[in-house]
């Protein structure tokens, strides 16, 4: 897989989960989905991305917020737009309104969105054949009822509703349209966010190494108006927790959107895309001989004519500042390189169509179309209004599938600085955030204004080792005496003010499949300087230890910007040096030009002449907890596959047992245990130390309330499940 797919992208989607109605026989052994979890080194706040400051190992996937500055006004593709007459009359029972911060610019206002703000923004916009309820238990949103599966566990057939609709347009959604959303993702030119790119995930279905792995699904197919039947190629577990895509995409307005970017790019040939394509190659040399001169800036107006004539909108230039690389803060310049980047990535998708035969020119070209401004979903809202830079305005949807929305409109202003949210939501300017700022957090708790839903984040943090051969930390007894040198537990207290809670193994405590009894290294300093001592480090004149020659000292880069990885690391530091004799150093930098380049094979950081033995980063995970695409032997970075995400090389041959075995086991209790096993080995070996999980908060204005059954449960990702049925009374 491609750069731009593994690590340039979010995997931020919403995960759809199929109720199992029979149990199957398990089947092959998949080899290994090709998409991984969210890598996550963001703020922490919602799941699956690199956002969590806190998915990850520096999250790959975070989202940088542009300069505050006023963003230059970003005219839409001169393609004609599609229609967007709101429906004949308004919902008698919707009533007021519903203010929703956001804190970044959008991108795709679809499925192919990859960042968390966008993310935010289409969730009211779009429905899935399943949701979570508040105890992220899987029921029917378009589907009729549970899944019915097939005995050996292949062949899902599931119903769908007659009464959902898209809008604006008000057009019935049918069993058609779940098969272009599947066809879409299913095609090797899928360009919605990469986690629900079913191209992407691969089995081994008839187990023979001498064969290349499929993709996971085999076909999808209507048989009849309402009701649609998959075929896998194996049987697969986290098709029912993280496969199915989460949004429903209409056909016909897809379609259509395709016929006018066909017809405004019939002036552009492939041979001069190729042309521009193949000069831009040569200019940044081959693999093997990089150019170190190589200047991608230096096309970036050819690149916008070419755009321009084909009518594509070119990016917001406000989602690439500059930054500075001390701080990590914009300069309040345009970052040229990411810019031209993104500019490349249009330009490799226009390719792509011009060379794809029929279907899979709609799926290559997904990006480029003007439906990414003029969204057509099944959802709750429907987009009335959208200024780029600035908010997007939604009305009920008075067809909704499971009753009109309580509540008549949205209003989603664009507040960057997550501060500046808290304040305007302790001042009534606003009535929802998704995202607590730690400095405004008190004054939320105090206020009676305000209501704070609080529940565990799916991400994690910790110090991540190199585990290859050679490397500082290859020698697990290193690893397990640095736990017992420190007091993890104070040190995650202290570094995140107590709103971190400590991690033993990747599981995070939030998961069905965590194991809250694996070792928890309780500080014991004499235990881990014995450790060292058998391990042959003895301590050197300066207080380092050392050993044939080498010192156990290293410098660990933490991402600039992040406060509270930067003070964890500087307790460890200081912990680990002063009871143990470790020799460790830290270092602040950017993430995107010094952390990234290092996570990819041969993994030496900008600046440096080495591979790294530690770093510093976290990831996001989603509701299901397959660990294959982290902690799987055959992911371990290599020069053939550099950018896999195992770039520790954890390599365990009882855990990749454990991790194939919860590949294809359909109960979950029965996945619970193979993972919770799994999370003993995890805990022995280290490969990371672990360090903490977030707390996840939102804040919302005491009036937001709910008609369903029971009221808000605050606790839970998914309090607000049942959107209908939400209610804001101040604004009635």
């Amino acid at each position: 897989m491609s750069l731009r797919t593994r690590r340039g992208l979010a995997v931020l989607a919403s995960i759809m989960m199929v109720a199992l109605a029979c149990q199957g026989t398990p089947g092959a052994t998949p080899v290994a989905p090709t998409i991984a979890p969210p890598a996550s080194d963001a703020p922490a706040s919602d799941p699956p991305t690199e956002e969590t400051d806190p998915p990850a190992s520096e999250d790959p996937t975070e989202e940088t917020d542009p300069p505050a500055s006023d963003p230059p006004a970003s005219d839409p593709p001169a393609s004609d737009p599609p229609a967007s007459d709101p429906p004949a009359s308004d919902p008698p029972t919707s009533q007021g309104s519903l203010t929703y911060a956001l804190d970044g610019e959008m991108t795709f206002l679809t499925p192919a969105n990859s960042d968390v703000p966008t993310s935010e923004a289409v969730q009211w916009l779009y429905s899935g054949l399943y949701t979570y309820d508040a105890s992220l238990t899987p029921v029917p949103d378009i589907a009729a009822s549970e899944a019915e599966v097939s005995e050996d566990g292949l062949t899902w057939t599931v119903p769908i509703v007659d009464n959902a609709t898209f809008q604006p347009g008000g057009r019935n959604l049918t069993a058609e349209d779940v098969v272009f959303t599947y066809e879409m993702s299913n095609s090797p030119n899928c360009r919605f966010n990469p986690s629900i790119c079913l191209a992407f995930v691969t089995v081994d279905d008839d187990q023979d190494p001498e064969t290349d792995p499929v993709p996971v699904l085999e076909s999808v197919t209507a048989t009849d108006d309402r009701t649609i039947e998959f075929k896998l190629a194996s049987v697969y577990a986290p098709f029912l927790t993280s496969v199915l895509p989460g949004q429903i995409i209409p056909k016909q307005e897809t379609e259509e959107s395709f016929a006018r970017f066909q017809a405004n790019a019939e002036n552009i040939t492939v041979e001069e895309v190729a042309d521009l394509q193949d000069r831009i190659a040569a200019d940044a040399g081959t693999e093997e001989e990089p150019n170190p001169d190589a200047n991608p800036v230096q096309f970036r107006a050819e690149i916008e004519e070419l755009l321009g004539r084909a009518s594509i909108e070119l990016p917001n230039q406000d989602l690439y500042p500059e930054l500075n690389l001390d701080t990590g803060e914009p300069t309040g310049n345009l970052d040229e390189a990411a810019y031209t980047g993104a500019l490349q990535t249009l330009l490799g998708d226009l390719q792509t169509t011009l060379e794809s035969d029929a279907f899979d020119q709609i799926a290559a070209s997904y990006p480029l179309l003007d439906i990414q401004r003029e969204p057509v979903g099944a959802g709750p809202f429907y987009l009335t209004n959208f200024s780029p830079g600035q908010s997007l305005s939604y009305a009920a949807n008075p067809d909704y599938h499971k009753g009109a929305p309580q509540i008549a409109e949205m209003q989603l202003p664009i507040i960057k600085d997550t501060t500046a949210q808290g304040l305007a939501l302790l001042a009534g300017e606003v009535d929802w955030i998704y995202s607590v700022a730690p400095d405004v957090l008190p004054d939320l708790q105090e206020a009676d204004n305000i209501q704070l839903a609080e529940y565990a984040d799916f991400g994690y943090f910790g110090l991540q080792f190199n585990l290859r051969e050679g490397q500082l930390f290859a020698d697990k007894a290193v690893r397990q005496a640095l736990a017992y040198c420190i007091p993890k537990t104070d040190l995650v207290t202290t570094a995140t003010d107590g709103q971190g809670v400590p991690i033993y193994a990747d599981i995070p405590p939030a998961s069905w499949a965590y194991n809250p009894d694996v070792e928890t290294y309780e500080q014991d300093i004499e235990l881990g300087n014995q450790m060292l001592d058998e391990a042959g480090w003895t301590m050197g004149a300066d207080g380092v230890r050392e050993k044939d020659g080498e010192t156990l000292a290293t410098n660990v880069l933490v991402r600039a910007g992040q406060q509270q990885r930067i003070d964890f690391m500087a307790l460890l530091r200081d912990e680990a040096n002063a009871n143990c004799g470790f020799g460790f150093s830290t270092k602040e930098v950017d993430f995107a030009t010094v952390l990234l380049p290092g996570l990819e094979f041969p993994h030496v950081f900008p600046g440096t002449t080495e591979p790294w033995d530690a770093y510093f980063g976290g990831w996001g995970t989603g509701f299901d907890p397959d660990p294959y695409a982290l902690w799987h032997s055959s992911q371990c970075t290599t020069k053939e596959q550099p950018d896999t995400y195992n770039y520790v090389c954890f390599q365990n041959d009882e855990a990749d047992e454990l991790i194939d075995q919860g590949l294809v086991e359909l109960d979950q209790d029965s996945r619970a245990a193979i993972y919770q096993d799994f999370e003993a080995i995890m805990a022995e070996e280290l490969p990371y130390l672990w360090a903490w999980s977030d707390i996840a908060r939102e804040g919302l204005a005491a009036t937001i309330g709910t008609t369903a059954e029971g009221g808000f449960q605050l606790d839970t990702p998914t309090f607000f499940w049942e959107v209908e049925k939400l209610t804001n009374q101040a604004a009635q």
